[in-house]
């Protein structure tokens, strides 16, 4: 036999884990993130879509009127007007 044979090859070392923890903890945070910060910002501008489609193009009015805060005071003392 020849020594080649008699040597046994070292086995691989074991991918470290503390590479995928760390991975694990910012894919979380990123989660946690969008989920406090993403979530919200997409109401907001869903709100602004819709003020927009709901004033603009179905209620035929101009465009400079619907970020107007005297529009939308108007707009609530006529739905909540009492009579």
């Amino acid at each position: 036999m020849t020594e080649a044979n008699d040597e046994k090859a070292p086995a691989p070392a074991p991918a470290p884990k503390k590479k995928a923890k760390v991975r694990k903890k910012r894919r979380r945070w990123v989660v946690l993130a969008l989920q406090w910060i993403g979530i919200p910002l997409l109401c907001i501008v869903a709100l602004g879509i819709g003020l927009v489609i709901g004033y603009v193009y179905i209620g035929k009015q101009p465009m400079e009127d619907v970020y107007e805060i005297e529009t939308w005071r108007h707009l609530y003392d006529l739905v909540f007007a009492e009579t």
